[in-house]
């Protein structure tokens, strides 16, 4: 029989204490490591632009400030002019519910309870309201990730050098540069997907709202657009308002917008996400709808965002390495 002996010495304690320690301390600022990250994505998607204006000799600040700015003001606008339209609209979708259902008991020879139905929806405008004050509740870690971006933005020609100890001595300070601009290519270019998914779905939006005959096709759109970012949650919370307001138009109406956000996530989850992806990050479409999804099993919505990005960082440092070490 093999007897095995096995030593435990102050060292190795020392070392799994410290372990324990890192994951706990980890742990507990993960909150904090999801905005520095949501920082570095920025950073990605600012800094092609501002070497662009740095050759015409625009200071770095000026441009970091301009796209703030744009950014403010869309979401402000957007803020503005969709709160106010989806707070009348469902009232007078609630006020009129009970002759919508009316209409619907005689067609479908059934019978509809409408006073739970209007409980539920006079509750709607009081929830978005709550939901826009969380959102502008949020303003310190919103100017805690733009300030993190701009330094990030400064500090990019020397990010390489936090990565030196993950090379040898040879050539390391290159194959750091190189990792450092291979992980920010496929950033950003997951990030110009977003944005091309973000038209594009905001255009389809767009073209069945005016085409159903629903008021505020504009802002509705715009808000359809914005919560691309968000998958599979994002585009169910953008239907919600148009659906509304269709049902305030006319039940028909109502069942069209219901069929529209239907058919454009559909096209959206199968078809448009999949192949942008492919198109701008290089990863396969069914490997996109699969990191999407273990990324919204663990993290939520946050990890449905933040999925991505991070598969797609993993790979390249895995990537970069393996070709370093061959």
């Amino acid at each position: 029989m093999t007897t095995y002996h096995v030593e435990i010495t102050p060292k190795s304690i020392f070392y799994m204490l410290s372990s324990i320690l890192a994951i706990y301390i980890t742990y507990q600022v993960r909150s904090i490591l999801v905005l520095v990250f949501i920082s570095f994505i920025l950073m990605t998607a600012i800094n092609p632009l501002v070497r662009y204006t740095q050759k015409w000799r625009i200071p770095t600040i000026l441009t970091v400030l301009t796209v703030y700015i744009a950014i403010i003001a869309l979401f402000s606008t957007l803020v503005a002019s969709l709160i106010p339209a989806v707070v009348s609209q469902t009232k007078g979708l609630s006020q009129a519910l009970p002759t919508y259902l009316h209409n619907l008991e005689d067609t479908f020879n059934t019978r509809f309870d409408p006073s739970f139905t209007s409980e539920y929806l006079g509750s709607v405008p009081s929830n978005i309201l709550k939901l826009a004050a969380g959102v502008f509740g949020n303003a310190l870690n919103v100017m805690a990730v733009f300030f993190m971006t701009y330094y990030l933005i400064v500090e990019r020609p020397h990010l390489h050098k936090y990565l030196l100890r993950l090379f040898d001595n040879k050539n390391a300070e290159i194959r750091a540069e190189r990792l450092v601009h291979a992980t920010e290519r496929q950033v950003g270019g997951w990030v110009r997907g977003e944005l091309i998914l973000m038209v594009i779905i905001g255009l389809l939006t767009y073209i069945g709202l005016v085409s159903l005959g629903i008021p505020y096709a504009l802002p509705l759109a715009t808000l359809a657009g914005l919560l691309e970012a968000v998958p599979n949650l994002g585009p169910t919370i953008a239907a919600i308002p148009a659906v509304l307001m269709g049902f305030a138009v006319s039940p028909l109406v109502g069942f069209g917008a219901l069929a529209m956000s239907i058919l454009i996530q559909q096209l959206e989850n199968n078809l448009i996400v999949p192949k942008v992806m492919q198109s701008a990050t290089g990863t396969a479409p069914l490997a996109t709808i699969i990191v999407l999804l273990v990324g919204y099993t663990l993290g939520g919505v946050m990890g449905a965002i933040l999925a991505m990005p991070l598969y797609l960082v993993a790979q390249t440092v895995i990537t970069e390495l393996s070709t370093n070490n061959s």
